[in-house]
């Protein structure tokens, strides 16, 4: 297929909307150049729930916006032929269910473009490599949010328990300052991840009892990647990395990390 520009947003469920909080629940996406608008939702709440709780919430109302902006786009794809149209439809939406500003991006293939969002974006999927994948998804999303300022990149720092130096892609001052660092939990076997992230938590709780001479005190972040499919070892990795100090963001809730570098990160100061 010939190449086009298209938009895409995030589809959030807000149940506080003065709060800048949101969990992804589906992507929409736009391409004009190939009479193209439609949008794809999570099949169920698990991810309401892991960012909210399970308390609280309409469950037969958020189910029913999920679907109910899926036909709505349906039915509006004759209409909407231009981004202006979209920003408008975008902005008659005011309720629990958040549409994103449209961002721009390269498509090929409308359908499956969709679907390869939905999978990074929602799904948490991280496309290619993993370390260069890691790095590509978070410069964009910081990039997007407006918070590049606030952030230190190419970090190197000592781990004192192993004598080792690390590289970490990121990090942004808030009282500590926070290491970001990706880590992969995505094995079938809880073993296997309960092993990778006990790794994990030693070397963050050597990192946060140290001091380091050029960023201070320090804490870990880990940003993870899970298995839709193996729910249960995200509350074991989150329950061991908790108690050793380490904070845990999965790549699905990635937002909630930008809202914490938004509104307690320091503007990082270059040194002459």
């Amino acid at each position: 297929m010939n190449q086009s520009i298209g938009y895409f947003s995030l589809l959030q469920y807000v149940p506080d909307p003065s709060r800048l909080e949101g969990a992804n629940i589906g992507v929409l996406l736009f391409a004009p150049g190939f009479h193209f608008l439609k949008a794809m939702t999570s099949g169920d709440n698990r991810r309401i729930t892991r960012f909210f709780g399970r308390e609280g919430h309409d469950w037969l109302r958020i189910n029913s916006m999920k679907k109910g902006i899926v036909e709505r786009l349906d039915a509006e794809t004759p209409r909407i032929r231009t981004l202006s149209e979209l920003e408008k439809f975008i902005a008659e939406r005011a309720n629990q269910l958040r549409i994103t500003h449209p961002r721009p991006m390269k498509i090929r293939d409308p359908d499956k473009d969709l679907r390869e969002l939905f999978e990074e974006l929602v799904e948490g999927k991280v496309r290619g490599n993993e370390r260069q994948g890691f790095k590509a998804f978070l410069r964009q999303r910081f990039s997007e949010a407006g918070i590049d300022r606030k952030l230190a990149t190419d970090i190197h720092v000592k781990v004192p328990t192993f004598g080792l130096d690390v590289a970490i892609p990121y990090g942004y001052q808030n009282g500590r300052f926070n290491l970001i660092k990706p880590a992969k939990f995505e094995s079938k076997e809880a073993s296997q991840a309960i092993t990778t992230a006990c790794r994990y938590a030693v070397e963050g709780q050597s990192l946060y009892q140290h001091q380091d001479p050029k960023y201070g005190d320090l804490k870990l972040i880990v940003v993870g990647q899970f298995s839709a499919k193996k729910a249960n070892n995200r509350n074991l990795v989150e329950k061991i990395l908790k108690e050793h100090q380490v904070g845990l963001y999965p790549f699905t809730e990635i937002e909630r990390l930008i809202a914490d570098i938004r509104e307690n990160g320091k503007d990082i100061v270059a040194k002459a």
